[in-house]
């Protein structure tokens, strides 16, 4: 294996890791992945897995033709996803999904959830929202909206975040429920508005990513 792969696959280990630190997934929750760069193949974690233990051995190569695994290895059960967004986005390099709980919860309670952060306004937008689902609906409906959104939480369930790498996704999905707790907050005193279009142009005038 040359050394872009083996850099993928600690990523992909590391990010994992870090969703399970940071709460955003149970120890068996979440799923994620990156496509190589030419586009032959993707790496993905591994189905039913303990999230907090896994290496970068464990992760599974799947050939992006056919979405066979390459190898041992059982893929998640979510491969039909990443791989609906990969086809229809080409920008995208990589997918991630967690669970993070105020997120989901607003979204799920019936909250327009709007944008709320420089950061949100800048890296993310407003996310898409869609009724729980699984499987071949669950991939139709993600490929239809990542031209458009960059974020897709589903009801009762989590978040798809696409992006150019790993990190960004994966920090699209930690914007947006820092942005959540916020909200969660300011439900308890009047006054937690999300921005309108005046305010949003002004921040994505005055601020840059990485700033």
């Amino acid at each position: 294996m040359d050394q872009k792969e083996q850099l993928l696959r600690q990523s992909l280990a590391d990010i994992m890791k870090k969703l399970y630190s940071r709460g955003l997934i149970s120890v068996y929750g979440g799923n994620a992945s990156a496509l190589l760069d030419d586009n032959s193949a993707l790496f993905i974690t591994p189905s039913g897995f303990n999230k907090e233990n896994l290496t970068k051995e464990d992760l599974v190569k799947v050939d992006f033709r056919s979405g066979l695994a390459l190898g041992d290895g059982k893929p998640s059960s979510e491969l039909k996803t990443h791989m609906s967004v990969y086809g229809t986005n080409s920008a995208v390099r990589a997918v991630v999904h967690a669970h993070p709980t105020t997120l989901v919860g607003l979204c799920t309670a019936g909250h327009n959830f709007g944008v709320y952060t420089p950061e949100q306004a800048i890296l993310v937008g407003k996310p898409a929202v869609i009724d729980f689902c699984m499987g071949e609906e669950l991939a139709k409906q993600a490929s239809s909206l990542c031209l458009i959104y960059s974020a897709v939480v589903v009801k009762n369930h989590g978040v798809f975040a696409w992006g150019s790498s790993i990190m960004e996704a994966y920090a699209k999905i930690e914007i947006l429920e820092e942005a959540a707790k916020m909200v969660l907050a300011g439900f308890s005193v009047p006054g937690m508005n999300a921005f309108d279009e005046q305010m949003l142009e002004a921040v994505r005038k005055n601020y840059k990513p990485g700033r």
